[in-house]
């Protein structure tokens, strides 16, 4: 019979090249490690638990992380907690190199995004209250397109 260790997957790896042409290796984030990351910057679940898959990551999510992002990318760097790499991350990189580093480490840690983490704990919440699991939208739905003329106004050709 196989142990956890025989069968315990590696930490995913991911090489991102930075605007200045050089690259840098980030891992994936563990239990561990995103849990002491949240329980410093609180402000970050609701974007985490919000269904954010990596493709939906941008200019726009790493703003909303506001210091985290120095954690993120020192943690996905092998340095959680040390405060000179985490504030270097913070205002040593451009947007567009720590956006590259977020999404390469939320990539290499949920290659699937963060819709199983949601269904696991909908399923767990439920499981322990004993209620059917419930389902969660990950994606906003596409309203419907706007009439592209007043249905007062006349046509002005016939």
């Amino acid at each position: 019979m196989a142990s956890l260790l025989d069968i315990a997957p590696t930490t995913a790896v991911v090489a991102v090249r930075l605007s200045n042409d050089r690259r840098i290796v980030v891992r994936g984030l563990n239990v561990q490690t995103v849990a002491a990351i949240v329980a410093r910057f609180p402000g970050i679940v609701g974007l985490l638990l919000g269904g954010v898959t990596a493709s939906e990551i941008g200019p726009k999510f790493v703003l909303q992380l506001g210091d985290a992002t120095g954690a993120i990318i020192a943690a996905g760097c092998g340095q959680l907690g040390n405060q000179d790499e985490e504030r270097h991350a913070n205002a040593g990189f451009n947007l567009e190199d720590q956006t590259k580093l977020i999404v390469a480490v939320v990539r290499a840690t949920c290659p699937n995004g963060f819709g199983f983490f949601l269904e696991m704990m909908a399923t767990l919440n439920s499981a322990s209250e004993g209620a059917k699991p419930a389902r969660i939208r990950l994606r906003k739905s596409q309203l419907p397109s706007q009439p592209s003329s007043d249905a007062a106004s006349l046509p002005t050709m016939q």
